[in-house]
């Protein structure tokens, strides 16, 4: 029997499909696959919070409260803030400079030996410690 894949979500992938964004395709196929048990999912409580501000903040909190309610219905793992998860974390943001949320996505994926989705290119500097899988860059709108 093969091994599951694991993946692990930041809150950029999240948003990207959301937003039908550039890779939003593969984040939906990466849920797909769990679904039908070939993969295991993960996200930070704290990545998950972020991608709830956020929303609430670019649209409202009723979008926020009724995307939490699909997303609860979803084959993926919450895993909560402990305290080893939070030194995690704090190691990961000292040792690679990342922001203090990303490093919690960054110390799951190690300690899950998962792959990390993201859009969030500043990821680059953890690519040596975790496997990384990025998704497309959003076009510019600026010209």
């Amino acid at each position: 029997m093969a091994a599951i894949t694991r993946y692990v979500f930041d809150s950029s992938a999240l948003l990207r499909w959301f937003d039908e964004g550039p890779g939003a395709a593969r984040v939906e196929e990466i849920i797909f696959q769990a679904g039908a048990g070939y993969t295991r999912i993960a996200v930070s409580a704290v990545n998950w919070g972020e991608v709830y501000y956020v929303i609430a903040r670019k649209k409202n909190e009723a979008q926020a409260d009724s995307f939490s309610e699909e997303f609860r219905n979803l084959p993926i793992e919450i895993t909560t803030a402990d305290y080893s998860r939070a030194e995690r974390a704090g190691t990961f943001r000292n040792k690679h400079s990342l922001p203090y949320a990303d490093a919690f996505a960054a110390s799951l994926a190690a300690s899950e030996r998962a792959t990390l989705i993201t859009s969030d290119y500043d990821f680059k500097s953890v690519a040596d410690a975790i496997s990384i899988e990025f998704l497309p860059r959003a076009q510019s709108s600026a010209r």
